[in-house]
């Protein structure tokens, strides 16, 4: 039958797609890739065509170009695919292997994208169904990944989804006769649209509750509507949302209205004379992370909608460099947001600066890097509002990157504090109280530790810390970020050394406590170690039973094989017998040795 192959943009949700297809009943090969916590219900790629495609493009890419050569882009985005025919005898043997002349079988890769033209002259009547997905949330998705190369570089992100749908459309509309193009966000709000483009363009037949069941699931997230990212995506990477209507103008399930980007509303610039004072400002100190900032305003705009008091959002740039960071901040600009701009003086500077200029009683700073949740600051707020000894408001935080996760931050103690921090910067603070404490500490000898620098500064003045249970904020766990280079001997003494000297009153009061707590602290680990060592020694017991096990099993199934050997030429030789009967009973002679039987029977009966 004639195949069918499935692509996309990777974290298109090209998987969900085959997924379906293969319930359909398509043979999507008998050796797949593996599932992984990126793709917890498996990927459905056939390892054979994945490795094959995998050294095409690395052969067909600069190797010194930066980028990700595995999914075939480059910065310069120079593809040679005049390697691709190089290729082309192990890509009709695996055709070979995997043809089926009665059932429809067929392969999903999304690096099969930009090999289009390859395959097709390699099977000229082959069909295909082409999936897309809105660019905002595969970024996203490129990130919860946690590929150590997309949280290095995620400006990638959008330059990738333009070359692989670049190539997809066009081919597409050479081939139209013979491909689907389907919005995967389409999909999720119109499965049954889906389930009868798949039966009535490519024969395949899918139950509309299996199709429940595989949606339900809930492994895609999607922002569509007005959503705020839009908007900034728009602004920032118009090539994306132009790329975007392209699509959907073309495509056979399109996302026609299930997005719009969101008209620009005035931000109120905080330089312009008789600016009234809000009840809440957000602050966004930002260096070198333009593509994170756009997702970081949005979070902060999505989260306060639903307040009722007016906001502010005030973004530093604290003496930015990178090209794509600078673009950033001009289409924020154009867009009516307030950036204030200073040489690079520093983490603390920045969210200094930022507060300086805020006007509202109570602000929250956020990281560029992370991403606010909704209900956090109307709720940290009001708590702020009811109780005046209340100086901090944090709450609990998601990560994502090479970590995932919710992480539940304990209630306030001050012992645990003083010996180390575990509250993020992302918390409702009182501007009052900020300005009690002299700000953020710029004078540190390294950056990272300016917060719980602050909040020991706030405990120290008396002001009262609330924790609000649930997710704040959504917090990025990057390779080279801060947080790794504070637990490094050399910037995290200098640093401990600091802050203990700066508050030594406090610690010499509480030195008891925290001499206690130490202790604890240090049986807790003994404990630990121990209980780690009887799980090694376990563990290693159980490795051994294993292959004692492995060794056993090995002997029963050479055992078995034998068996069926002596089985199977048992049944040769009863077959070669049996053949052998089947002719002497057709002799004639055979027929006379009945005969003589009767007769001499006969001859012995007694009288």
């Amino acid at each position: 039958m004639l195949p069918l192959i499935i692509a996309g943009m990777h974290r298109s949700g090209t998987s969900l797609v085959a997924s379906m297809a293969a319930a359909a009943g398509l043979d999507m090969g008998e050796r797949l890739l593996e599932a992984d916590r990126a793709n917890p219900r498996g990927y459905f790629e056939d390892v054979g065509f994945l490795s094959l495609q995998q050294r095409m493009l690395t052969d067909s890419t600069p190797a010194d170009d930066g980028g990700h050569r595995d999914w075939g882009w480059t910065e310069s985005e120079r593809l040679d695919r005049t390697r691709f025919p190089l290729y082309r005898e192990p890509a009709l043997a695996l055709i070979e292997a995997h043809s089926r002349p009665r059932r429809p079988w067929g392969w999903k890769d999304p690096r099969t994208t930009l090999a289009l033209d390859f395959w097709d002259g390699l099977m000229p009547d082959a069909r295909y169904l082409f999936v897309y997905r809105y660019p905002w949330d595969v970024a996203d998705s490129m990130q919860r990944l946690g590929a150590e190369v997309f949280l290095r570089q995620p400006e990638y992100a959008h330059r990738i989804w333009a070359f692989y749908n670049r190539h997809l459309l066009d081919f597409h509309r050479r081939r139209r006769e013979r491909s689907l193009l389907v919005s995967v966000n389409a999909l999720m709000q119109d499965p049954d649209r889906f389930r009868t483009l798949l039966a009535e363009r490519l024969g395949l037949e899918l139950a509309g509750e299996r199709t429940r069941e595989i949606l339900e699931a809930g492994l895609l997230r999607t922002t569509g509507g007005s959503d705020p990212l839009i908007g900034l995506v728009a602004a920032a990477s118009p090539e994306s949302v132009r790329l975007l209507a392209e699509l959907d103008a073309e495509a056979d399930l399109p996302s026609t209205g299930l997005w719009e980007v969101p008209s620009v509303r005035e931000h109120r610039a905080l330089s312009v004379p008789g600016s009234a004072p809000v009840r809440l400002s957000v602050v966004i100190p930002c260096y070198d992370h333009g593509e994170l900032l756009i997702e970081a305003v949005a979070s902060a705009e999505r989260s306060m909608a639903g307040m009722a008091e007016p906001y502010e959002l005030i973004v530093v740039d604290d003496g930015s460099r990178q090209p794509r960071t600078l673009e950033v901040f001009a289409a924020l600009e154009a867009a009516g947001y307030f950036v204030v701009h200073q040489e690079n003086q520093g983490l603390a500077a920045a969210r200094n600066r930022g507060i300086e200029l805020a006007t509202g009683r109570y602000v929250l700073p956020l990281d560029a890097d992370n991403r606010l949740l909704p209900g956090f600051p109307e709720a940290a707020a009001g708590v702020l509002d009811e109780d005046p000894r209340v100086g901090v408001v944090y709450g609990d935080r998601r990560e994502i990157g090479l970590r995932s996760g919710l992480v539940q931050v304990p209630e306030f103690d001050l012992d645990m504090l003083l010996t180390g921090n575990f509250i993020d910067a992302c918390t409702v603070i009182r501007k009052s109280a900020w300005s009690e404490c002299g700000g953020f500490d710029r004078n540190m000898p390294h950056q990272g530790w300016e917060d719980w620098d602050f909040w020991i500064s706030a405990a120290e003045r008396g002001w009262q810390f609330h924790h609000l249970p649930g997710a704040a904020f959504e917090y990025r766990v990057r390779p080279g970020s801060m947080i790794w280079r504070l637990a490094t001997p050399e910037v995290g003494r200098p640093l401990q050394g600091y802050i203990v000297e700066k508050h030594r009153d406090l610690y010499l009061q509480r030195l008891p406590q925290l001499l206690m707590r130490v202790q604890a602290a240090q049986r807790e680990s003994r404990s630990l170690a121990d209980e780690a060592a009887r799980l090694r020694r376990e563990q290693e017991v159980l490795a051994r039973e294993r292959k004692a096990l492995g060794s056993q099993r090995d002997g029963l199934l050479a055992e078995q094989e034998r068996l069926q050997a002596e089985r199977d030429l048992l049944y040769r030789e009863l077959g070669s017998w049996r053949e052998r009967v089947g002719f002497m009973e057709e002799t004639a002679v055979w027929r006379w040795r009945e005969r003589w039987i009767r007769l001499k029977r006969g001859w012995r009966r007694p009288s």
